[in-house]
């Protein structure tokens, strides 16, 4: 999942500086260093997107043990994670 968000936030990036080059009617390669920067800041969102939302996965399956409630459900499905003990 990692990989893909990453190329999804990259894709956004560049896109978003596309689609702002088209509303402003100038040629969608102008500035180009803007692209490669809005790529990497896209990967990088992307992948931290997926670290905090495994961290807030984690944290809300603590809560709920401290309350004496289950885990949030197929947590284990689709997040792999090790349970400090």
């Amino acid at each position: 999942m990692g990989l893909t968000a990453m190329l999804v936030g990259s894709i956004s990036g560049t896109g978003l500086q596309m689609l702002n080059n088209a509303l402003q009617k100038v040629p969608l390669s102008r500035r180009p260093w803007l692209h490669v920067g809005y790529f990497f800041l896209g990967g990088y969102i992307g992948q931290r997107w997926v670290k905090l939302e495994k961290e807030l996965v984690i944290d809300i399956n603590e809560i709920r043990a401290d309350k004496g409630l289950p885990p949030m459900i197929a947590t284990n499905a689709w997040i792999k994670y090790e349970n400090p003990e």
